[in-house]
Order: C-alpha cells, then sequence, then structure tokens
C-alpha cells in the first residue's frame, strides 16, 4: 500500500492500534509504547487544531466520556491538596487526561475493524506463547512475572482471550466457520495466559463475560454449537488445569484452606490478608466518608489499625485496598468513589446501546466494549488495577479506540 500525506496519519493510528494488542505482553513496557504515540499524535492534532481554529463537533456522548475523565482526575488533584499528597499521585490518573486528545484525534481518524479482528486474537496467541515461555522455559514461578506485575499481566491476557472469542461469534455470525475456529482457538491462547499467571480474578471474569457473549450473540447462535462451545471451553480449561507445573489446583484448593484458616482466626493467607485490607478500607470509609483519607492517609491509617489490633494481621506493608472500589472510597471518600464508576458507567452505557445494532460491525464494537469495560469491573474486585500504570493504559486506551471505532461505525452506517 502507498503512503501519502492523506493517508499517513490514518495508517499510523491503524498501525498503532494493531501494536498495542501485540505488544501488550510480548515485553516488558510493551503496553506504553502504542498508547504515548497517539498521545503524542493527539496532542499534536490538538495544536494544530487550535491554530486552524478547527470546528471540533463533539457529540454528547464524547462529551459525557471527557467530562467524567476530567473529574476523576481533579477529583486526585483535589485529594492531594487537601491531604499534603506527592505528586507522583497524580501519575496514573494522568492517563486518563493525556489520553484525551488521542481520543478525539482518533474521532477524526478514518479507523480500520481490521486493525482490530486481526491483532486481537494473534496477540491473544502471543500472550499465550509469553505465558508459556516464563513458565516452561525460564522456568518462572509465575507466567509474565519477568515483565510486569503478574496479577496485571494475567487479567490482561484474559481480556485478549475474551475479545478473541467476541471476535469469533462475530466472524461466525458472518458464515466465516474457519475464521470462527481459528479466533476461539486463539482465546485460548489468552485463557491459558490468565491460568499460568495464577491470577484468580481474570478466572471469575471468564464464565461471567462469556455467558454475557453468549447472551448477547444468542440469536445467532444453534444449540448445537452452543454446546460444543461449552464442550470445547469444558475440555480445554480442565486440560490446561492439568498441566504439570500450572499451580492451577494449587491456587484453588487453597481458596478453601485461606477461608477456613480465616474462620480461625488467622488471617496471614493471600485471602485472609484481602480480608482484613477490605475491613481497614470500611472502617476508613466510615470515619472519613466524603472526601477519603488521601493516598498517605490510607496508608498510614492501614498501619495504625494494625498496631491498635483493629486488624488481625500486618497489611500496613500494603499501598492499596486490593479492592479498586474500596480503594478508592478510602482515599477520596463518596466523591472520588462516583467518579471512578463513572469513568466505566459513561463509556458501558454508550456500548450496551449498540448491542442490538443490525450492523455486525457496530455490535461487534459494542460487545468489545462491554466485556472491556465489565472484565475490569470484575478485576477490580479483587486486585487495585488502576494503581498500576499498566491497568490505566490498559483501560482508558482501549476505552477509547472502542469508543471511536464504535462512532466511525454507526457514522458509515448511517451514509449506507
Amino acid at each position: 500500500m502507498k503512503i501519502s500525506k492523506q493517508n499517513l496519519f490514518p495508517f499510523l493510528a491503524n498501525l498503532s492500534i494493531s501494536f498495542f494488542f501485540l505488544s501488550v505482553l510480548a515485553f516488558k513496557g510493551g503496553h506504553n509504547i502504542a498508547p504515548v504515540f497517539l498521545i503524542l499524535l493527539g496532542l499534536g492534532y490538538g495544536i494544530y487544531g487550535i491554530i486552524k481554529k478547527f470546528k471540533w463537533e463533539l457529540s454528547k456522548e464524547d462529551k459525557w466520556l471527557i467530562y467524567s475523565y476530567i473529574f476523576y482526575f481533579t477529583v486526585f488533584v483535589l485529594s492531594l491538596l487537601m491531604n499534603e499528597g506527592k505528586g507522583r499521585e497524580l501519575d496514573n490518573p494522568s492517563r486518563a487526561i493525556l489520553l484525551i486528545p488521542a481520543f478525539i484525534f482518533l474521532l477524526r481518524t478514518p479507523l480500520k475493524l481490521c486493525a482490530l479482528i486481526y491483532a486481537i486474537p494473534l496477540g491473544a496467541v502471543i500472550a499465550g506463547f509469553v505465558a508459556f515461555y516464563d513458565k516452561f522455559i525460564l522456568q518462572s514461578p509465575i507466567a509474565y512475572a519477568p515483565r510486569t506485575m503478574q496479577i496485571q499481566g494475567g487479567d490482561i491476557a484474559m481480556s485478549l482471550g475474551l475479545f478473541s472469542f467476541a471476535i469469533g461469534l462475530y466472524f461466525w455470525q458472518k458464515s466465516h466457520k474457519k475464521i470462527t475456529a481459528l479466533c476461539i482457538f486463539a482465546s485460548f491462547g489468552g485463557i491459558l495466559g490468565s491460568i499460568l499467571s495464577t491470577a484468580r480474578g481474570g478466572w471469575v471474569a471468564l464464565p461471567v463475560v462469556l455467558v454475557v457473549m453468549l447472551w448477547i450473540y444468542r440469536r445467532s447462535l444453534s444449540k448445537s454449537f452452543f454446546l460444543s462451545l461449552v464442550g470445547i471451553f469444558t475440555v480445554v480449561v480442565v486440560g490446561v488445569s492439568q498441566m504439570p507445573n500450572s499451580r492451577v489446583m494449587e491456587r484453588l484448593s487453597l481458596i478453601q484452606y485461606d477461608i477456613a484458616r480465616y474462620e480461625q482466626n488467622n488471617a496471614n493467607t493471600s485471602l485472609g490478608l484481602r480480608f482484613e485490607m477490605w475491613k481497614s478500607a470500611v472502617e476508613m470509609v466510615k470515619e472519613k466518608p466524603v472526601l477519603g483519607w488521601g493516598e498517605k492517609g490510607a496508608t498510614e491509617k492501614r498501619k495504625q489499625d494494625v498496631e491498635m489490633k483493629v486488624v488481625a494481621s500486618d497489611i500496613g506493608q500494603y499501598t492499596h485496598a486490593h479492592n479498586q472500589y474500596l480503594d478508592d472510597f478510602s482515599k477520596r471518600g463518596i466523591v472520588g468513589f462516583i467518579t471512578f464508576l463513572a469513568i466505566l458507567l459513561v463509556p458501558l452505557y454508550q456500548f450496551k446501546r449498540r448491542l442490538n445494532s443490525t450492523a455486525l460491525e457496530t455490535k461487534l464494537i459494542a460487545s468489545l466494549g462491554v466485556v472491556h469495560i465489565l472484565s475490569v469491573m470484575i478485576y477490580c474486585l479483587s486486585q487495585g488495577f488502576f494503581t498500576h500504570n499498566s491497568g490505566n493504559i490498559f483501560y482508558f486506551f482501549l476505552t477509547i479506540v472502542f469508543l471511536a471505532m464504535l462512532k466511525q461505525s454507526e457514522k458509515q452506517q448511517s451514509l449506507e
């Protein structure tokens, strides 16, 4: 394809989107390259647009998303000022602000669906190979640990697997059965990565999101397809869980063990520590429900709870509550909790509205958006997904990509 001045920016945008899925788990820092490049493009485009006095023509929905991102960041600034925090507290939430120009740029740049439907399954396969390499070649105890925080890596791998499954259902609707099979096979790569990471949050998301996707496409699936799919997934998941050194059964048995120990007043287990952190966070919310304790204040309060024996284990070493909802509520109060819900529910509502679209491409992108946000919401139940740079980049970047593609697909549909 010949690259001219007219299609250079669309080419770079689509290439960046595809590269993100291929690189996000392939090497250390792979999740940063494409988003940073598009942020720079967006900032440059925004400055050029201001000079040329562009009419941005943002829809009400676009503005709602932008407002939710601005309010989310503003609450962090307010919390920092009120609780005498440090500037680095703004590092993670700043991704929301920085990606706004990228969002506006993507809205005005022709995007290709192929940047998603081929790159995502390949990215899921890469995630599976990387996990296998880490676990069985490098002999790492946990997949992705040599490259990123393993829980984050496992959750992102699961998302890639779920995205691939959604794309498989799209191709099934188009009667492309061979590509459907390839996409479903690719989805097992992401699931394998999640299993080998031992990140149980992704395992919880798998059945929930699968049921949601099957419900979305229920009118397009025959009973035989549905039963075959459930059977294949059951065989593959059980087979992978029985792989030597996978630690799946060990991690599952630990759940019952941890709960039993906790009932015997022993909280020094993975689940026990989480229960105590959640208990501490709830107490913080009760004491300062409006604006919370701030980052530093919450950490100090957690240590104080240990000293005062309010909690039964040493949770003072942790900087977040291992539950994003409670963490935001305890650190930034009801105001922070509402703004956190806003960055999830505002785009989720926009995607949900398009799930019944008669255009297969629009329905696919809407489904990817729902899968993306719903899975992240589940990850946040047992992990501080947004306390890590990888979580912020993964969530905010893919949200604006899916939304920009959704709006363009709708616009194209209206012209046909």
